[in-house]
């Protein structure tokens, strides 16, 4: 569960496709701040990657992709955008069952757009690490 002390890192890029590799980046940097394994870091790194790719197609031209993620023990992701098209990602797609695999709970809504006509998307997801990986340090 998140505290209003969780710290949070937002990321606003542009719906395209050309800079959502920063989205990985953010998601792989924040679970190995986690203390997450490896293999937990790969699994949000898709994840991340999942949501993005799934939210930008459905974007509008010159929209925004925001992603927020909250680390708090675990890390929660959200990813919005806006679009004309009212559906966000769900269960007969390939991505969605990608999703599902590589995290601990999984959400997805459409609200309407603040301010906007249309629609915004959101895709939310949880992982907690399970395993920490020992810390070797020197003194």
């Amino acid at each position: 569960m998140l505290t209003a002390a969780a710290p949070v890192v937002e990321l606003r890029l542009p719906a395209n496709g050309n800079l959502l590799f920063l989205a990985r980046l953010v998601a792989e940097d924040l679970a190995v701040s986690a203390e997450c394994t490896l293999d937990e870091a790969a699994d949000l790194r898709l994840a991340v990657e999942e949501a993005v790719a799934a939210l930008s197609v459905r974007a509008d031209d010159g929209a925004v992709l925001h992603c927020s993620f909250r680390c708090g023990g675990t890390i929660t992701v959200t990813v919005s955008t806006t679009s004309s098209v009212a559906f966000p990602p769900g269960p007969d797609e390939i991505g969605w069952h990608i999703l599902r695999a590589l995290t601990d709970s999984l959400a997805a809504w459409t609200e309407p757009a603040p301010g906007e006509d249309g629609w915004r998307l959101c895709v939310e997801f949880a992982k907690e690490p399970l395993h920490q990986e020992p810390r070797t340090g020197g003194s």
